[in-house]
């Protein structure tokens, strides 16, 4: 079953309550998905959320507290969250569907905003009229949206997100890597994001069992451990197997190449003839992505392990 987080930002917890429980109810039946609502009562709240957790849509009220500890709520929300909503989804490289949820649906400052509203590809919806249409049109922009789609073509490789084994800062750098695979001017900027989600499956495993990624070991000595470090006298491994040969190949190639290329400026040394040096082509850069991918399969085999 497909899962869609939305974040809801209302000062009311009754509204919040009610829509909870609709979602839920209305997702499985119309569209065979669970659609999880997180309620926020101001915007300081909800947008530090949104930039520490991955939501697919966004439902807002017009008339709502800014600040956390704010008294009486007002107009001004919708212009400050609109306009923090765009930093973040250009930090996020990515739009954010979105709802206005409104009791003020006639009133002037809710219709002033409707032109920005309409232009950010949001929609206003009263709190008076069913619940239906508003969901409809958010499961349609979910559904229609980029990442949506990447994690479609990816489904098995986003369950590491969806099961926690990651978390979401790592599942936006991988969006982004995926959206520009085709581009030869982010090359040193999705190797040096390679690296990091490389560095986080190790921290992450060394978090749920030291025995498998030891503390203080090199990235040589690592990967040795990995495989079970091989004694050739005695033609046998001397600790248990935790990954296959191709998983050891592929990962030193990840580690080797995107900490030469995308952790450090091009560099060419000395007394080189090879005139093709400097940065990887992208048929390189776009090996060691999907060399990644494979390893984020074996990662998640490994933390659904007992």
């Amino acid at each position: 079953m497909k899962t869609y987080n939305i974040l809801l930002i209302d000062d009311e917890k009754e509204v919040c309550e009610s829509l909870i429980d609709f979602a839920s109810q209305f997702g499985i039946a119309k569209f065979d998905a669970d659609i999880i609502i997180t309620d926020r009562q101001s915007w300081q709240d909800g947008a530090e959320l949104l930039e520490k957790e991955y939501f697919h849509a966004l439902i807002l009220d017009a008339r709502c507290m800014i600040e956390t500890d704010q008294v009486d709520d007002n107009f001004d929300f919708l212009t400050i969250a609109l306009e923090r909503l765009k930093e973040i989804e250009q930090k996020q490289d990515r739009h954010i569907p979105f709802v206005i949820n409104t009791g003020y649906f006639g009133e002037k400052e809710v219709q002033m905003m409707q032109r920005l509203i309409t232009e950010r590809r949001g929609k206003i919806f009263s709190k008076t009229l069913p619940k239906d249409e508003m969901f409809k049109y958010l499961v349609t922009e979910i559904e229609n949206s980029d990442n949506t789609k990447i994690e479609k073509d990816y489904s098995d490789i986003f369950e590491v997100f969806d099961k926690g084994y990651l978390g979401s800062s790592f599942r936006i750098e991988l969006f982004k890597i995926l959206k520009t695979l085709n581009k030869d001017s982010k090359n040193q900027e999705n190797l040096r994001a390679v690296r990091v989600i490389q560095d986080e499956i190790y921290n992450t495993l060394n978090r749920k069992n030291s025995s498998i990624v030891p503390n203080g070991l090199s990235a040589v000595e690592r990967n040795r451990h990995l495989s079970g470090n091989f004694d050739n006298r005695a033609r046998q491994h001397t600790n248990t197997v935790y990954q296959t040969e191709t998983i050891s190949y592929l990962s030193s190639a990840i580690y080797k190449i995107s900490s030469e290329f995308g952790s450090h400026p091009p560099r060419k040394p000395t007394n080189v003839t090879v005139e093709y040096w400097e940065m990887p082509s992208n048929y390189a850069v776009k090996s060691l992505v999907f060399a990644l991918l494979e390893q984020l399969l074996w990662f998640k085999n490994l933390m659904e392990k007992p």
